[in-house]
């Protein structure tokens, strides 16, 4: 093949560790060119992993459909390769695009889907794969699927949907001529089902397909997948034991007084709404961290019912217990431990406009060392994030004057003090004053329905 005949594009999203590792199996060749899309915040780590001659590091929207678009744009290959951070090319995938191209009639294809696992589940969901791709002609994005440049600039690449992009690309590339199948396998994670459980996110897989086919929007579709409860919601905290990732919002409930007293304070009356807005928008801002279980810690421990109306299925809840912060904070890792967790990050329930790569860089600082002690300076003196892989009590001690300038050094001092290894990540703000609001309404990202409150309420001047 001529110079640039091949074009690789993956999009990422808080993928930063399965992209280095899928770098890592592709060789340059002068022949193929890789762009890398990433719809997330930037990451410094991203672009050192991207630094290759052979690699190009692109920002977009966020949208699996958008970030393919975006890099096939400026791709220079005949044929452009979509590739998902998680899947592996077999060492002979070139070639297999080669014999595909040498038929003038195949305008795309993909590879034999394959899971990283040995469990026995792994086999059968493969061998449905198989007949599905054999009997339908039907192939999905993680079977790194391929398609002659010309062909998809002409049927007008990708949809931008929040779900069944792959879907409706390969049935409109169908209608364009015929498909070549390798029988060369490409390996995807099995991480996915490992944490949802086989079954449950198989049938869950099927559903939203038989929905798309019966005509459902996707915009739907993506609203019910966020909600589905996973096999560990059905199962229930207090009956089975996890070995994944935790992400918890330390929330009081919008209808209590005592929440935000100097922010109302300053802007007089109660708004609940307001502190409505601080917890949905804090609750969009973490929906972007994939592979962690999001739990609300809430209180009063009277107050689950009003927590569920507002939040639904999109999280797990228990109630905070202790008299102190410090208190509830310990208990909360505490317990999320004892279900199993391996790593658990916490933040506060006032992060309307925290972007997603804070979390992500806060859960790889703590798998990077099970002594780690990861934490997110605030702008107060204080910390809006703590991650760990164990739990240590004296972290949350009451010597520590919590709600104060103080909290963060102390913190430190601490942990420093007990040989734990401290790591920060990028700090952020959260929202305690009038002052903070004004600069999370300045702050163009995020925060839609706070900035919404702002706009009909008046109360606030920037």
């Amino acid at each position: 093949m001529a110079s640039h005949e091949l074009s690789i594009v993956i999009p990422v999203l808080n993928d930063t560790e399965p992209l280095q590792r899928l770098l890592a199996t592709i060789r340059a060749d002068p022949r193929v060119d890789v762009v890398v899309v990433n719809g997330g915040a930037p990451d410094d780590r991203l672009t050192a992993i991207c630094a290759r001659p052979d690699v190009r590091l692109l920002t977009s929207a966020p949208g699996r459909g958008r970030q393919m678009n975006a890099g096939a744009s400026v791709t220079a290959g005949r044929w452009i390769v979509f590739l998902h951070a998680d899947t592996r090319l077999p060492p002979e995938w070139s070639d297999e695009i080669r014999r595909a191209g040498a038929d003038p009639d195949v305008v795309g294809g993909s590879f034999r889907f394959r899971l990283d696992s040995s469990a026995w589940q792994a086999r059968l969901i493969e061998r449905a794969v198989d007949r599905r791709v054999r009997w339908l002609d039907l192939a999905y994005g993680d079977q790194a699927l391929f398609v002659r440049r010309d062909v998809f600039d002409a049927i007008g690449g990708y949809r931008e949907w929040p779900l069944m992009e792959d879907v409706e690309f390969v049935r409109r590339l169908r209608q364009s001529g015929k498909l070549f199948h390798s029988p060369q396998p490409v390996l995807t994670s099995a991480r996915r089902w490992e944490r949802d459980g086989w079954w449950l996110r198989s049938a869950k897989n099927v559903m939203l397909q038989a929905l798309f086919f019966a005509g459902m929007p996707p915009e739907r579709l993506a609203d019910w997948y966020s909600h589905a409860p996973r096999a560990q919601i059905r199962a229930g905290l207090k009956t089975r034991r996890y070995t994944g990732e935790a992400l918890v919002v330390m929330a009081r409930v919008p209808s209590d007084t005592r929440g935000k007293s100097r922010l109302t304070r300053d802007l007089g009356g109660d708004h609940v709404e307001l502190r409505r807005a601080l917890l949905r928008d804090t609750l969009d801002a973490v929906a972007g961290v994939a592979d962690a279980d999001v739990f609300i810690a809430y209180e009063p421990e009277d107050a689950i019912a009003e927590m569920r109306g507002l939040v639904g299925d999109g999280a797990r809840f228990f109630p905070q217990q202790g008299d102190s912060l410090g208190e509830r904070m310990r208990n909360a890792f505490e317990r999320l431990f004892a279900a199993g967790y391996s790593a658990v990050v916490m933040i506060g329930s006032d992060l309307p406009s925290l972007p997603a790569s804070h979390l992500a860089q806060a859960f790889t600082r703590v798998r990077e060392r099970p002594d780690a002690v990861v934490i997110g300076p605030a702008s107060d003196g204080g910390y809006y994030l703590i991650g760990l892989r164990r739990l240590y009590p004296q972290l949350f001690t009451s010597s520590i004057a919590w709600s104060t300038g103080d909290v963060l050094t102390t913190t430190t001092r601490i942990a420093e003090s007990s040989g734990l290894t401290v790591s920060f990540v990028s700090p952020w703000h959260d929202v305690d004053t009038i002052d903070d609001l004004r600069r999370v309404l300045r702050d163009p990202h995020g925060a839609t329905r706070t900035r919404a409150w702002a706009a009909r309420s008046g109360k606030v001047e920037s």
